[in-house]
């Protein structure tokens, strides 16, 4: 059956657990996405993130609330509803996210000062950004830090290319000389390639080179992940190993032997908490395990836990900064290599559920000028 993007989350045949669970790790790598791009240890928020997908594809985002949030008015909604209604005149009438907002100010004073036990804290706060969403459905998003009306110009060939010709891209501008572009997949074929939901590439255009990770989300399952879960993980995980690890893009060249960083894994395994209802918190785990720890642990115990992987992998703050700074990814490659990469792998092929890929491109002004006077 041929699903459209903003299909899949709308399609009752597919369980609805499955598909809130999905929805829920698209937003999360749209998230991990921008804070990589943006070079910053803090994760962007939800509200934020609801954004971007906005900008990117507003049917896929109405399918997304519909699922993360609720198809029907959910507790806090009616509150704020019918509390509007309540101190409404025919002079004054208020408005249900005014209210709203209110207590997420406050909230936030709370927050910033109780660190530890503030599960419920948070998860009202989430409740309330949802509620947002409810009642103020966008025509625009604001991005305080983010140009959208950027584009990338197709000077570069890889770019000007349509390694995806279905899918919506949109570039975004974080500073004068680098450029996010955030496409939307939906890797059916592609994740049976690859096996990976994000794909982040860091490109330096001044010397035509590139570094990635790519990124595989798994659903916690009581905080477990087996490997002979019905998501075939197992068979996924191999195919990242397959493609990714086998073709030695984790190992360095002779030069790279006197630089201090990490080992040049690109390729991780990243559990996520499972949406137990349609308002429920949205919170990940904070974990980057090198596939071929996690493949080790799967051969060995037939399962991953927390607490196995403790010792094995980089928490998501730490991760950010380590890759930010040329720690932790793989190697850099010409951006040649990475285009016979994905014309061997078949990564332009038609694909189908929803996945990420980031290209974050250092695209020097200078630079820009001088192939631009060479041209002429």
């Amino acid at each position: 059956m041929d699903i459209r993007k903003h299909d899949y989350f709308s399609n009752e045949e597919i369980p609805e657990e499955e598909r809130r669970n999905n929805a829920f790790q698209a937003v999360n790598a749209i998230r991990e996405s921008i804070t990589l791009a943006k070079n910053s240890s803090l994760s962007i928020t939800y509200e934020f993130a609801f954004g971007i997908i906005h900008d990117l594809d507003k049917n896929l985002y109405d399918s997304i609330i519909n699922l993360l949030i609720s198809k029907n008015e959910n507790e806090i909604v009616k509150y704020y509803k019918e509390k509007a209604e309540g101190l409404s005149s025919e002079e004054n009438i208020i408005n249900p996210t005014d209210l709203i907002q209110k207590e997420l100010d406050e909230l936030e004073l709370i927050l910033k000062t109780k660190k530890e036990n503030n599960t419920y804290l948070r998860k009202r706060k989430f409740g309330l950004i949802a509620a947002k969403e409810y009642f103020n459905p966008r025509k625009q998003s604001e991005h305080k830090s983010l140009n959208h009306d950027f584009y990338l110009r197709s000077r570069d060939d890889f770019f000007g290319k349509p390694i995806y010709e279905t899918d919506n891209f949109k570039d975004y501008q974080i500073t004068k000389d680098k450029v996010l572009r955030l496409r939307l997949l939906h890797p059916d074929k592609d994740e049976a390639i690859l096996g990976v939901d994000l794909i982040y590439e860091h490109f330096d255009m001044r010397l035509e080179i590139v570094r990635f990770a790519h990124m595989q989300y798994k659903t916690w399952d009581n905080n477990v992940l087996y490997a002979s879960s019905s998501s075939n993980m197992k068979a996924q995980l191999l195919k990242m190993k397959t493609n990714i690890c086998d073709s030695n893009y984790c190992k360095g060249s002779e030069d790279s032997r006197s630089e201090y960083r990490f080992p040049y894994c690109s390729a991780f395994l990243r559990p996520t908490s499972k949406l137990q209802a349609n308002d429920s918190k949205l919170i990940t785990s904070g974990y980057h395990v090198p596939l071929c720890q996690a493949l080790i642990l799967l051969n060995k115990e037939g399962k991953i836990t927390k607490q196995l992987i403790k010792d094995k992998s980089i928490k998501g703050s730490i991760f950010e900064e380590l890759f930010i700074n040329n720690i932790a990814g793989s190697r850099w490659i010409s951006i040649d290599d990475l285009e016979n990469f994905y014309l061997e792998k078949g990564i332009v092929s038609n694909i189908n559920t929803i996945r990420i890929h980031a290209q974050e491109v250092d695209t020097y002004g200078e630079y820009d000028r001088i192939k631009d006077e060479d041209r002429d």
